[in-house]
This record gives C-alpha cells, structure tokens and sequence, in this order.
C-alpha cells in the first residue's frame, strides 16, 4: 500500500472540503503518465496550505481509484464540480493559471479520486519525520523508505480531529479513516512477519480458499500478504489465514501456522493495533479431525 504527498491547490481543496465531496477529480497538467508502483486503493494526501497559509502540511486524504486523459470540457462533463470549482469557465481559469504557457492543453491526465476524508487541521510533514519542501511541484512518496510513515501522519491526523462535515448517511469519514488506519498496521505487522516456505501449490490453493470471501466483500486481502485477509467488527480485527499442507508435511505446517499467528498478535501489540483486540479465522481444507485441532490450537494463541 503506497502514500504520496500530491501538491493540492488549497482553493480547489476548501471548495471539496466545504461541498463534502466524496469522490473529485485531480487534473495534472504533466504529461507524463500515472504514478509507478500506485495501485487502486492507495493513499493520496492532499498538501496544501491551510486556513492559515503559513506553511504547507497534509489537510486530508483520499484513496486512488483510476486515471484517465480528458480535455476540459470532457472533465466538466464527467465530474462537473468534483473538479473543485463551481463552474467550468472558473475551471478553465485555474488551469490557464497553472499552465505555464497561460494556456489550456487539448488533453490532461485527471486521477479519479474516491473517499475523501478531511482533516480539522494540517499535519505537517516535519511532525510526521519527513523532509517536503513547500515548494515541491507535483508529489513525492511518503513511504518508499519509512513504512511507519503513513501511519504516522494517521495518528497525528486523529489528534487534530476528522472533519466530519462532508458526512452523510451512507458516507461517515471517522469510519472510513479509522479502516485506513487498521489496513495501514496491518500492512506493517505483514512484512515483518518471517518468510514462510509454502510451495506454489500451498500458495494457490491458500488463495482459492481466501478468494470467495474477498468477492463476496465478507473482507478484505492484507496488503503485502500473498494469503491473508481481514475484517473488521465493532472494533475487533479478524486476521483470516488460509492453511494448506502436503500429507507428508502437515505437522510442520501446522507448527508454522502456529507461530505464524503468535507473531501476528505480537506485531499487534507493537504497533498498538486500532481497537487492540485481534482474533483469527482458520480456512482449511483439512478433514474434520484436522479442523477440530486447529481451531483448539488456537485457543492458546
């Protein structure tokens, strides 16, 4: 799961913040293509000055859902004030703005953002252990060399508040910031967990049994983990692990499984995991025996 800080226009981003838009729009003028190593899903903070503009910091996030190369008025048709400005002719001044020839390109590369979530006040990247200058044009990865450093910029967000005006019904920030936060940990405790040796054949059969679930939206895969899902239910995290193993080696595997789940609850305890409280579920497709065992074992985890 990866973070970038992306140089936000603070106007465009008070205009989402104050018309609680879920899902916007981000226009580059760059033509250079999408981000390397950013997938669906991932986290991109919005930096920008904040009420007071005395310095740049993180306002808020969103998660990354898709590019596409759209002229202005295909922008304005398909997003309309999800660009961030309440109409196409403002739109239109704030990219001839922007654009170093005073001009609007035939075409820009627009990232279609979903899930918006503001926060009360500004996270500044010093706070957070990073190095952005002010001045940073266009974006920079805030975790390819600190994993903790996302993570960091979450908990100091919380202490500043989620600004839950953009609220709705169907739609609460404080719930979709605090899931960000477990994916976060969760990713972390993963890779440091120590290399298993499953064969191919472990690992696909693993992910069969794991993927129905995931379809059916009953949870979700663990970033960084081949195997592992999770959910969450009134605060208690559920890792779900996937155990498969060869006739002649079920007893290590089991051993393996075991101390797998052990090092969970301890990277768990370490990191301080939202809600504090994991419990795991076991997929196999051992005989009843062989289930009845496992799911005793874990009554000592």
């Amino acid at each position: 799961m990866s973070s970038i800080a992306y140089t936000t226009d603070q106007e465009m981003i008070e205009y989402h913040r104050l018309c609680g838009n879920r899902d916007v729009n981000f226009w580059r003028l760059s033509a250079r293509a999408g981000f390397t190593d950013f997938k669906r899903g991932d986290l991109l903070f919005f930096y920008a000055y904040g009420q007071t503009k005395r310095k740049k910091g993180f306002v808020g996030y969103a998660h990354f859902d898709s590019t596409s190369r759209l002229s202005l008025n295909e922008m304005w048709k398909r997003y309309g004030t999800a660009n961030g400005y309440s109409s196409k002719e403002r739109l239109r001044e704030a990219i001839e703005l922007a654009s170093r020839s005073g001009t609007v390109p035939e075409t820009m590369n627009c990232l279609h953002l979903k899930d918006c979530v503001y926060f009360s006040a500004p996270v500044y990247p010093k706070e957070a252990g990073l190095a952005i200058n002010d001045r940073l044009e266009s974006f920079t990865y805030i975790d390819r060399n600190d994993p903790m450093a996302t993570l960091r910029i979450l908990r100091l967000a919380e202490t500043r508040g989620i600004d839950l005006w953009a609220g709705s019904q169907n739609y609460e920030p404080d719930t979709i910031f605090a899931l960000d936060e477990i994916r976060q940990q969760l990713m972390i405790i993963t890779s440091q967990l120590a290399e298993e040796d499953r064969t191919r054949n472990e690992i696909r059969r693993a992910k069969k049994l794991v993927k129905p679930l995931i379809e059916a939206g009953e949870c979700e895969a663990i970033r960084g983990s081949e195997t592992d899902a999770f959910l969450v239910d009134n605060d208690k995290v559920t890792v779900i692990v996937p155990f498969t193993a060869q006739a002649n080696d079920r007893q290590k595997r089991i051993r393996d499984l075991l101390g797998k789940l052990v090092m969970y609850k301890a990277g768990a305890e370490d990191i301080g995991l939202r809600g504090g409280v994991m419990a795991f579920r076991i997929l196999s497709e051992e005989q009843e025996e062989a289930k009845a065992f496992l799911d005793n074992a874990l009554k000592h985890v």
